[in-house]
């Protein structure tokens, strides 16, 4: 596994609960499967902790709803069936179906309410070359299985690929493995190039 994981400042956004819901939600994918981050993730949240413990507590206001004895508690609906491959993290959310968005590629939904980042899954088949393309906003990937590579390096199962507006790339999808992936994607896609420009208006992720 190599070390490709989130910035301090990241990790401390999601520690402190600042992050959007769909960025979160990749952020907190990467942690189950990355024992490094999962360790730093823990420090964080012990250092605010401690931190927390430094400060004078107030008295809060008011206290939770009043429970009417006599009224019996709703049951709670059963859980979905829940794909033992996924991260346990996706279990409370809705997914697609996949569905081909072009030659060796196929993306799946995942809803998560409230979020302003598109959250997705991607699935490439060995050897495909994905276009040029760059951001108006945010692009975080948590890699699954697989890997793919780019001009800023190799990303394999347990990494987390942090890409932003300043960052433009073409992934090419390893050989043998090929690579499955959940994605947070905050502002536009836009292709480079004339093939890119003829798909644009093709693909909406």
């Amino acid at each position: 596994m190599s070390a490709h994981r989130p910035s301090p400042e990241t990790l401390a956004a999601f520690a402190a609960g600042r992050l959007d819901d769909g960025l979160a939600l990749v952020v907190a994918a990467h942690i189950e499967t990355n024992p490094g981050s999962a360790r730093d993730f823990r420090d964080v949240e012990a250092l605010n902790g401690a931190l927390l413990d430094t400060i004078e507590p107030n008295a809060m206001l008011g206290g939770p709803p009043s429970l009417d004895p006599d009224e019996p508690a709703l049951a709670s609906p059963p859980a979905p069936a829940r794909e033992t491959d996924l991260p346990a993290v996706l279990a409370p959310y809705a997914l697609g179906r996949w569905q081909s968005i072009g030659r060796g590629i196929a993306l799946r939904r995942v809803e998560v309410p409230g979020a302003g980042a598109r959250v997705f899954m991607l699935r490439a088949m060995p050897g495909t070359r994905l276009p040029a393309h760059r951001h108006t906003g945010a692009e975080w990937t948590a890699i699954l299985s697989g890997a793919y590579e780019h001009e800023y390096g190799r990303y394999e199962a347990g990494d987390f690929d942090e890409a932003g507006a300043e960052h433009g790339h073409r992934p090419v999808v390893d050989p043998v493995l090929g690579c499955t992936c959940i994605v947070a994607l905050s502002g536009k896609v836009l292709f480079d190039g004339w093939f890119g420009r003829l798909i644009q208006p093709l693909v909406r992720l």
